[in-house]
């Protein structure tokens, strides 16, 4: 559980990227509670039953988030509106620690290039940003 807590509070946008440090990052946590959750013991038996243990965690995550609105909170984060009505909302861009100019940069993906196109988005519990354009 603290491991998603930890992830949780390093943000859903650093986590969606899975850029090269990201990768990284995953490995060192996974090294460093890997003694925690297995002690000394490294056997594949030992190996199994964490893996188990942490599939059932997430399966009960889940299903939690799916029951309670409340805990879906908790554990995906909440939906962030970045952009409403065309206009820019910078105070949940830096909640959401996304520069103006990475906010561009994600729209050009998109195959646009201008904010001004742009009718809403949302910073997805998922992390990533979904754009509404005006038509």
């Amino acid at each position: 559980m603290f491991v998603v807590v930890a992830f949780r509070a390093v943000g859903r946008k650093e986590l969606s990227r899975y850029a090269t440090h990201d990768i990284v990052l995953l490995f060192l946590v996974s090294t460093a509670a890997r003694q925690s959750i297995v002690g000394s013991d490294t056997s594949l038996t030992s190996a199994f039953i964490a893996l188990a243990t942490i599939t059932a965690w997430d399966t009960l995550a889940s299903y939690a988030a799916f029951r309670s609105k409340r805990l879906a909170r908790i554990i995906d984060g909440r939906l962030r509106r970045l952009v409403k009505a065309g206009t820019v909302d910078e105070e949940e861009l830096e909640r959401a620690r996304i520069s103006r100019g990475e906010l561009s940069a994600l729209l050009r993906q998109h195959g646009r290039d201008d904010l001004a196109q742009v009718e809403e988005a949302y910073l997805e519990r998922s992390g990533r940003v979904t754009f509404v354009l005006r038509t």
